[in-house]
């Protein structure tokens, strides 16, 4: 198979347009593709939100798993079988969606005003 048309590839039975459409209606979609057995297995991502992130953090509280499988459903928007089906593909994916809210670094600088 063609290297390049199966790193570009879309999940099962889902159209360019139909990417295209989900693009514009959550800004970004992210693909995730997971390898296994010679094998591609792709789905199509929105970034979590922070709500979304907030809802798994009070389950991860006791089942990180459980957390991580609340943000993987709130931002997948189509995927192949297998990405539910299999759970070292489900897994991996749900790993790559729960890293595409990223933590940034903040700095404090000095308080305007008067000092307390």
């Amino acid at each position: 198979m063609d290297t390049k048309k199966e790193e570009k590839r879309l999940p099962d039975g889902v159209t360019q347009e139909q990417m295209n459409q989900l693009a514009r209606q959550h800004g970004q979609v992210f693909p995730v593709r997971v390898k296994k057995d010679g094998k591609q297995f792709c789905g199509l991502f929105r970034k979590p939100k922070l709500s979304d992130m907030s809802a798994a953090a009070a389950v991860g509280m006791n089942d990180p798993l459980a957390a991580g499988d609340l943000v993987y459903n709130s931002c997948k928007l189509a995927a192949d079988p297998e990405m539910d089906s299999d759970d070292e593909v489900h897994l991996a994916a749900v790993k790559s969606v729960q890293s595409l809210f990223r933590v940034l670094e903040a700095e404090v600088g000095e308080a305007f005003g008067v000092g307390v």
